[in-house]
């Protein structure tokens, strides 16, 4: 496997582990995956933002958001400045206080990564770890092939055990036997996956589609949205969610089938920031609190103006794009009104940021309206101060199966699918 896939899979496998408790001793042989791809998580969340004053609050929001080991953090910061990623300016005790970034383009991030994953000798699970996520990425085999053709010397079941766990591995039972797949083949493959539903799915599941289509970044339920719910919890499709305290969530389903495919796999953090920003403008439009966005292409065209670039402050905006805040894609300011107590959205301008939001705006443009859909008063507090975003890999873990979808709803799709071998 070359340096670039090893970093990029890290990654992949760091996201999926984050749905285990950290604690657990599974994780244990699979360390240095994790300190790289949490490495990754971290360089791909302060891209351009060339000098960050406090590092400790940095080490708050990669903790928060990012799940990166507390005791792991400086560990993390040592991989980046060794990488060159970084420079770290230290207090007289020898502790970081700052840093200045030099994070390169995300081909030779994970290059460098990959190369740092390689000089630390991954145990021999780590390795086949990664080979089982890069195959199943392009699509599916069935379970007996795992040996065979990806060539697994001697921990097969403790990898489909892990991934199972973790949501990075599914496993399907088909006409033909049980097969493997993974939700990033969704993720890196979503036109054909879409193509597959639409063709091979129950009646049900292509109305549900249609509507998806109508309105990318759905806010579903098992009530309003029973097949688009299932295929999330499939990994079929991807949905990120909001979290709250109080362990409520809402999905935000997407179909991001148009995007380039280099975005959809080298470049998925900024995929990432597009879809918080979605879920985000979609809650301020249907969850708003006492009033509603008006339009979600609005707020993201008043943000990518250079001329403007903030939102006027407002009572909800500190609990409404507070995972905005949190992901560096906006930053709070003071209101600048005489005696005011609100915050005010800006817009954080670094490339990534600025691509996020474009993919954002496209996709929500494929469906702006939504008519007839009124939100129930208990979800109007959706995006709640302390809401933490859950990336789609996270959703899928969450989100379980319900039996009132039927096995053979999805039947034709996976007889499909398989005939088509990877995708």
């Amino acid at each position: 496997m070359e340096n670039y896939e090893a970093g990029l899979r890290s990654q992949d496998v760091h996201q999926g582990l984050r749905n285990m408790d950290p604690h657990s001793p599974a994780l244990v042989p699979l360390t240095k995956t994790r300190l790289v791809g949490s490495a990754a998580d971290v360089a791909s969340l302060i891209r351009g933002r060339e000098v960050i004053q406090d590092v400790s609050a940095l080490q708050v929001i990669a903790v928060r958001e990012l799940d990166v080991a507390p005791s792991s953090f400086e560990q993390v910061l040592d991989v980046l400045e060794t990488a060159g990623f970084i420079d770290l300016a230290r207090n007289s005790r020898g502790e970081p206080v700052g840093l200045t970034e030099n994070v390169p383009v995300y081909r030779t991030l994970y290059e460098d990564l990959g190369s740092a994953w390689r000089e630390s000798r991954p145990r021999q699970i780590e390795e086949e770890m990664l080979a089982v996520v890069r195959r199943l990425a392009q699509g599916p085999i069935p379970v007996e092939s795992l040996v065979s053709e990806i060539g697994i010397g001697s921990h097969p079941d403790e990898i489909v055990m892990l991934g199972r766990e973790s949501s990075i591995i599914k496993v399907e039972s088909t006409l033909d036997g049980d097969i493997l797949y993974s939700p990033f083949s969704a993720f890196e493959n979503p036109s054909a996956l879409n193509d597959l539903l639409l063709q091979h799915g129950s009646a049900q599941m292509q109305d549900e589609f249609e509507k998806l289509h109508k309105h990318q970044g759905l806010p579903i339920t098992i009530g309003s949205y029973p097949m688009l719910t299932d295929a999330v919890a499939r990994g079929l499709i991807s949905a990120p969610s909001v979290s709250l305290p109080d362990g409520q969530e809402r999905s935000f389903a997407v179909l991001p089938y148009t995007l380039d495919r280099e975005l959809l796999t080298g470049r998925k953090p900024v995929l990432d920031k597009a879809l918080a920003i979605i879920a985000c403008v979609r809650c301020g439009q249907q969850f708003g609190g006492s009033t509603n966005v008006a339009s979600a292409l609005a707020i993201i065209s008043v943000l990518l103006d250079p001329q403007r670039g903030m939102l006027a402050p407002h009572s909800s905006h500190e609990r409404q794009y507070a995972l905005m805040r949190n992901l560096g894609v906006i930053r709070f300011d003071a209101d600048p009104f005489p005696g005011g107590t609100w915050v005010q959205p800006v817009f954080v301008d670094t490339p990534d940021n600025r691509e996020a939001m474009e993919i954002a705006r496209e996709l929500i443009a494929a469906g702006e309206t939504m008519v007839g859909r009124t939100p129930s008063p208990e979800t109007r507090k959706l995006l709640d101060l302390d809401a933490s975003y859950l990336r789609p890999i996270q959703t899928v873990s969450r989100t379980r199966t319900r039996s009132d979808v039927s096995p053979a709803q999805y039947r034709g799709f996976w007889e499909a699918l398989m005939g088509r071998g990877a995708l």
